[in-house]
């Protein structure tokens, strides 16, 4: 199933369109670590040159809800694009980076003259959907090791470009635990976990998955 959702072949195609093809017909930005890259309005679109952000909500009480982390080559504001509606998300930068702001009138121009390009928002939009679900089933399916699992899962099929099996993104405890709706020291103890059974290892505060088949197992994945 994560095969399918997360197919590299696709993500290098997409990475290779939004950073080569449409960014250059954009405004540059930079934004700095912990900065937040709300827009006021629903007409832009923004590709990712160069940093990480988080993608999330945040409740009344201030707690927080991660839906995904975005990386050099995706983009984000297109659901409001296209709905013409802002949401709750909050986009959040992880590290200090760079972005392309693209505005509806560039936008809207490319998409009248290259009608091909909306096949890549949409394949993005989905991707994200399905993102989503996968991290309701997870919720509702697993427990507390089965929910870390499905979790390091997710990142190894998102992160694996490079097959070495390395997730570059580097996440503390309490992002983790954020993710995935329990609480930072049962995330600690389920990696220990893991790594007493030589199912991952960290070093430098990377992790390295050991044996993806047998993370997969201690999962409550739906049926296909």
């Amino acid at each position: 199933m994560h095969e399918k959702i997360f197919d590299l072949n696709v993500q290098k195609d997409m990475d290779i369109f939004f950073i080569d093809k449409l960014s250059k017909y954009g405004k540059v930005e930079t934004f700095k670590k912990g900065q937040i890259i709300n827009p006021n309005n629903p007409d832009n679109i923004y590709i990712i040159l160069k940093g990480e952000i988080n993608q999330g909500m945040y409740s009344k009480n201030g707690d927080e809800i991660i839906f995904y982390r975005i990386t050099e080559g995706s983009i984000f504001g297109e659901i409001d694009f296209f709905d013409k509606s802002r949401t709750f998300v909050v986009n959040k930068a992880v590290t200090k980076g760079k972005i392309a702001v693209l505005s509806r009138e560039v936008v809207e121009s490319k998409l009248k003259q290259y009608p091909e390009i909306y096949h890549y928002f949409l394949t993005s939009i989905i991707r994200k959907y399905r993102m989503i679900m996968l991290e309701l089933t997870n919720f509702q399916f697993n427990d507390s090791i089965g929910k870390l699992a499905d979790f390091l899962v997710r990142l190894y099929y998102t992160e694996n470009i490079n097959l070495k099996n390395n997730i570059s993104i580097v996440l503390t405890h309490e992002e983790i635990a954020n993710r995935i709706g329990i609480n930072r020291i049962t995330v600690t103890n389920g990696i220990k976990l893991l790594k007493d059974k030589n199912l991952i290892e960290i070093k430098d505060r990377k992790i390295t998955i050991k044996n993806i088949e047998s993370l997969k197992k201690l999962t409550n994945v739906p049926i296909e």
